[in-house]
Order: structure tokens, then sequence, then C-alpha cells
């Protein structure tokens, strides 16, 4: 695994004197990757797409970034293909909870992040977003991961907390390349029930101009179990995917690029705790299977996503980016909420969609000053459309609709940005600049149906923000770096919540929340060993955050509204990277955060929990090769006691402090034919443990998995 840090935002203001403040920068702003060249560049050393617009060497930008290359994520996807879990072993400064795959949320250094597939925004911009499109691809389709740690303008608002990129597979050879994969997975305890199967075929190839790659893979999931061998609440599903990437070198300038993906799943049986024993208070409730919703066979959870992209190295001396986008979600959900009432059935049906679409342009030059200074300038327009609409349905008659959690709501957003690094030396300068506008509204979707609290379509109030960073790399050695950034993002206003009993549309304000991210750090490698550590503290007045809506007391199913409230963060963040020997490496990452929200009821700032800011993590690892056909690999994870309440806190305010516990991890590989088989333990000993982010969630009280053997297959043909 390699690790890099840091990211740069920007402040706000309204539109003309923001724009006069950015044309005077004349060039300035951290940008939106680009499809065409990038992944062939990160083919040839530590490039990233994600932190830099047009793709830049790790050691040069003044942003956290980490990379999880595809041997990274063979590794931990040999003991759980949960990516996020993955995630949680690898990258410092995320806090993963592991709720079942609808409740599942994730966020990086308090703030939560935006998923995306190929750069394509897959989690919903206009509503919070739970951890879903880390879950909609099947895990073998992908290449690597990349994540920005932090806030960051390089996406604009929305990713307040950073951005996890998911990229794909692509053709690497000029001979038919073929990669297939069979795995299955199941609990010690009782496997009955508890097995997870994978199956996945990809083949690519470079020919001549062109090349393309098609991966399909198939999952067959049941439910988890604890270390008791207790069924833990969950839904049982079957899914299908697809990935596939199509390249043409239109000439020795030019590439065109098609990516795309597609994924479609079929829930199957549900288990949830026993409402009557929640009602009874008992600690940890009985799962049991519930009553099937009897249109479960129309529920659905679905993604496609579809990216079209031009590159062009000289267009009136300046590289071009051009890139097209779409994604649409769609999620029909016919479930049984049968522990809201005690017990009894509780059937509920909705649909939501979800589509963004977009454009992307970028042009790049470089220019040399004298003998001694490089200057680097990108600027560009982006401009991206959301829409959200999430229906209720009769649960007698899904065809009728009987009211909405989020009516028909549109937010168009045009960026234009510009971004400056001068090199000088030993020395990197950077800086940039991003103008928004925001233009949404209330559509016509609903205006017939005649269903209370809809109001009237309109157009939003109009708004706009001005995003800036600033950054500065120093090459302590030639593999060395020190570095220092200031970096503004920015969370939108939940459009979809704020919408759903609007009588004006007019009244309703996108209203950006700033945030702004103050980091030091240093990374490089001192001999054999590859280092990375981190301090940050980031601060916001008004964040858009959620509460329940008191208009709706007393139902079984209560949508959130926003609410705005001031909070600061501030955390440490490391890794270390060993190349022991030629056949031992050593290694491990760090967390450490803390942070605080204001309280208008204290009339004060509160600890955040663990639900938000990590509690302090380590986790260590060990990997031993004795022969090129044997390989070994554990490791552990320390998760520390998170007492960040007082017991009038935890009495008055219903706060959590959380236990510490530790688990351990084996994975065994043996390479034999054109392939390895794996062998991996999750949770190695069993340990019994409480899910602290889920815990302090507020989430009904159970055990985290138990331990899970997964038994595979890789092959490369």
């Amino acid at each position: 695994m390699s690790v890099s840090k840091n990211a740069k935002p920007t402040p706000g203001s309204r539109w003309r004197s923001n724009w006069r403040a950015l044309a005077a920068a004349a060039a300035l702003l951290p940008a939106q990757v680009a499809w065409g060249q990038e992944a062939e560049d990160a083919e040839k050393g530590e490039i990233t797409v994600t932190g830099s617009r047009v793709g830049a060497e790790l050691k040069d930008i003044p942003i956290a970034v980490s990379v999880l290359d595809r041997e990274d994520l063979s590794l931990q996807f040999g003991l759980s293909t949960n990516l996020l879990r993955a995630l949680d072993a690898t990258v410092p400064g995320l806090n993963v909870s592991n709720g079942d795959r609808s409740q599942s949320t994730t966020t990086i250094r308090g703030r939560t992040p935006s998923f995306q597939i190929n750069g394509i925004p897959v989690n919903q911009g206009l509503r919070p977003s739970n951890s879903n499109s880390a879950v909609q691809i099947s895990p073998y389709g992908l290449d690597r991961i990349e994540v920005v740690r932090g806030a960051t303008a390089l996406f604009g608002a929305g990713s307040p907390g950073g951005i996890i990129n998911l990229i794909t597979r692509r053709a690497t050879t000029d001979t038919p390349d073929i990669d297939a994969v069979a795995q299955t997975a199941f609990n010690t305890n009782t496997p009955n029930g508890s097995f997870a199967n994978d199956l996945y075929a990809g083949i690519g190839q470079k020919a001549g101009d062109l090349d393309f790659y098609t991966g399909f893979g198939f999952q067959n999931y049941g439910v988890e179990r604890d270390p008791n061998g207790t069924r833990l609440p969950g839904t049982e599903f079957s899914s299908l995917s697809v990935n596939g990437s199509l390249g043409w070198d239109v000439s020795s300038q030019t590439r065109l690029r098609f990516t795309g993906t597609w994924y479609r799943e079929n829930p199957g049986q549900e288990y949830n705790q026993d409402g009557a024993d929640i009602d009874a208070g008992t600690v940890f409730p009985r799962v049991i299977a519930v009553n099937p919703n009897p249109f479960r066979e129309q529920a659905r959870d679905g993604l496609y996503t579809l990216a079209l992209s031009l590159t062009s190295d000289d267009v009136l001396g300046h590289k071009l980016f051009v890139a097209a986008y779409h994604q649409r979600q769609q999620f029909r959900q016919r479930a049984n909420f049968q522990d809201a009432n005690g017990g009894d059935d509780d059937f509920f049906s909705d649909n939501r969609t979800n589509q963004t679409t977009g454009l992307r342009v970028t042009l790049a030059r470089k220019f040399t000053i004298g003998q001694t200074v490089d200057l680097g300038v990108e600027y560009g327009v982006d401009y991206q459309r959301d829409n959200l609409i999430r229906l209720l349905l009769d649960p007698a008659d899904p065809s009728t609709v009987t009211g909405f959690i989020a009516p028909d709501v549109t937010l168009n957003t045009t960026g234009l940005f510009g971004q400056a690094t001068v090199t000088m030396g030993d020395v990197k300068l950077s800086g940039g600049a991003r103008q928004e506008l925001y233009r949404g509204k209330i559509g016509t979707r609903l205006a017939n149906l005649g269903l209370p609290g809809t109001g009237a379509p309109g157009s939003f109030k109009k708004e706009d923000l001005l995003l800036l960073n600033a950054g500065l790399v120093y090459d302590l050695t030639s593999r060395f770096q020190l570095y220092a950034s200031f970096n503004q993002g920015a969370e939108l206003t939940q459009l979809g919540r704020a919408a759903r009993r609007a009588t004006d549309a007019s009244l309703i304000s996108p209203q950006p929340a700033i945030s702004e991210q103050f980091e030091v750090g240093a990374r490089g490698d001192i001999g054999a060993v590859n280092v990375s550590l981190a301090g940050f503290y980031s601060r916001s007045r008004a964040a858009a955050l959620l509460q329940a809506d008191p208009s709706c007391a007393g139902q079984s199913f209560c949508p959130l509204i926003p609410l705005r409230a001031p909070q600061r963060v501030w955390g440490l963040e490391g890794s270390i990277d060993w190349k022991a020997s030629d056949t031992l490496d050593l290694g491990g990452i760090f967390t450490w955060q803390r942070g605080e929200i204001f309280n208008d009821d204290e009339a004060r700032f509160i600890p955040f929990g663990a639900d938000t800011v990590s509690p302090t993590r380590f986790t260590a690892y060990a990997g031993w090769k004795p022969t090129d056909t044997v390989g070994a690999r554990i490791q552990a994870t320390y998760v520390a006691a998170a007492n960040f309440f007082s017991t009038t806190e935890q009495v008055d305010l219903g706060l959590i402090n959380t236990k510490s516990y530790v688990i351990a991890d084996l994975n065994i590989g043996y390479k034999f034919g054109p392939g390895e088989i794996s062998l991996g333990a999750a949770n190695l000993f069993n340990r019994k443990y409480e899910n602290v982010t889920s815990l302090a969630r507020g989430f009904t009280r159970s055990f985290a998995v138990g331990r899970r053997i997964s038994i595979g297959y890789q092959a490369r043909f």
C-alpha cells in the first residue's frame, strides 16, 4: 500500500465580487479526474488521478491521498469482500460503521466523503449518503482505489470529508488477458445460511489503436453471524454486475475512452431484531426471520454509470480533457419494519431514483520562466445536474403513490476553476480557486397527485460559493517531502429533506456550508521504510447535518430533516511500511481524532461520539513469503475505548461511550497453476465485540461479525 497526504479547498461570498477575485487569480484550482490518459500514466509510477486534475505524482501534491492497488485489494478481499472493511483496515482517517448494507455509513476526518466510480459521483448529493454505492460493483472488477482524505475543492461542494474513487479494470497487455475468481466465505460457529459466494470473470486486450476490457460478477450472500453463531440483522441477496472499458487512440495525440458499470441486486429473506425483545429492553434482542413483504419480488437495488472522455495533448498549446458522464440509481424498497411495533408486521414500500449528469472541461499548460522556475496552469468549467425523487407507496398496492420523502428535486451546479503550481528547485507552491453557482427547483412530477405537503413547484433561491486552496511541498530529499496546506471544502443543505414539506420553493436555499482545513505532514522513504504522518484541524460554522423531523412523531418511519450546527474536528494520522527482508514485510496505520459540535440546548460545544470521529485505532500487519509459491499475512487492529462523554452528558443527552477491542485476521496464499489459492480467517480468534461506530450511532445493540473463513481461487490466463 502506498500512502500520501493532503487536500485543498476555498471561501465564498457574492457572484460579481467573487468573479473579479477569480479573474484576478487567473488560473487556480484543483480539479476532477480526467478519464483519458490517467490509467495508462498510473501504471508508470505513483500517479493519483483523483488528487489532481491532470494526474500527478503523489509526492508533488499537497493533498492527503491513499492508493490501494490490486495487490492490496486482493489481500483484503481474501478476508472479506466487504469493501468498507478493506478500507477500514488499510486507510488512516476513516470511520466505518459495519451495520447492514442499508445502514452502514462512512466518514473521513469526521465528515461525509463522496463515493465515486471512475470519477463519477454515485452517492446522492441531495441527501446524506449511506454506503450502498461502495457495494454496487463487483470488488474483483476494481483495479485500484484512491482515497482523498479531508476537505477538497477538487470536485466542488458535496465532498467535505474527501473522495473515495473506485477505479475499474482496463486492458494491460497486447495478448488476451483473462482473469477469473471463485470464492466462498462462511461463519465457522454456525455456517448454515451465512455463505457469501463470489464469481467473477473478465477479459481484456490491447489491439493496435484499440483496447477493451469487460468483467462480469455474480454474488449470492446469506446473512452473517456473531461469535455465538447467532444470526445478525440483514438481508440475503443475489446480484449481477458488469464493468467495461473501451479506448481508442484516434491519433498519436488524441484518445477517446468509454467506461461503464451496471449493477442489479435482488433482495431475499430479511432478518431483524425482534421488536418484542426491544420493547422489553433486552440488551441483545433475538434476530428472527421477518415475514416477507407481499410485494418483495418488486424490490430492487440498481445502478449504472457511463462516462465518455476525450484527451488531446495539443490544442492551441494546451492539453485538453473533456469528459461527459451519467449515473442512475434506483432503489425499490419492499420491506417489513416489524420491529417498530413490538414485533407486529409493518410493511413499507417506496421508490427512490437518483440521477447525476455532468460535463467537465479542463485545459492545462506548462511554462518555463528563466532557468529555474516552472509554472503549470489548469483552468476550465464543470457542469453537473442532480435529480432526486423518493415516493412513498401504498403497502397494499405499490402502484399507488401515497406520499413522498423527497419530492422531485433538481440541483444544477456550474463551476469555474483555475489552478496554478510553481516549482522552484525543491519547493512547489500551489493555489487555486473555484467559483460555483447553484440553481435548483422542485419539479412538477407530484403536482397533480394531490398529496399533502407537496407545495407548489418552483425555483430555489440562487446561491454561489467561492472555494480557495493553497499548498506547499518541500523536497527534503529526492524521496522525502514535507508539506503544508489550507483547504476549503463545502457541503450542501440536504435539499431532498429541505423540500419535503416546503410550501414555497423560493424560500429553500442550497446554502453551501464551508469547512476549512489546515494540515501539515511528512511522507516518503527512509531507506527501506515508507512513512507518512499528517496532522489536521478542520472547522465549519454551519455543517449540513440531520435531525428527526418533529412533524412525524409517533410514526414508524420518521424521515430526517436538515440541522445546521458549527463543528470542529482535529487529529493525527500515519502509516509505515517496511521491507524488512526479501521475505518479510511489516507495517501499519494509525488514526487519532477528536471533535466537537455546538449544541443549542446546552449552549456549548459537546464532543463528537464514535459515530462521527474515529476512536484511537492501530492496525499492524506482517507479511511473510518464504518461497515464490507460498505467502502468509496476519493483521491485527486495536480500537481504543471512546470515553468522550462525561457522566452527565451520557445521562442527560443519551450519549454513548464505547469499549476497546482487538481483532486479528490471517490470510494464506498458495500459487497453483495459473493462479493462487487463498485461505482467509477474519476475526481469527472469534472475538466478541460491538462495532463502536454502530453502537454510538444508536443502532440496536448486537455483536459484530464472528470468525469467517474465506476460500478462493484467483487465476489469470
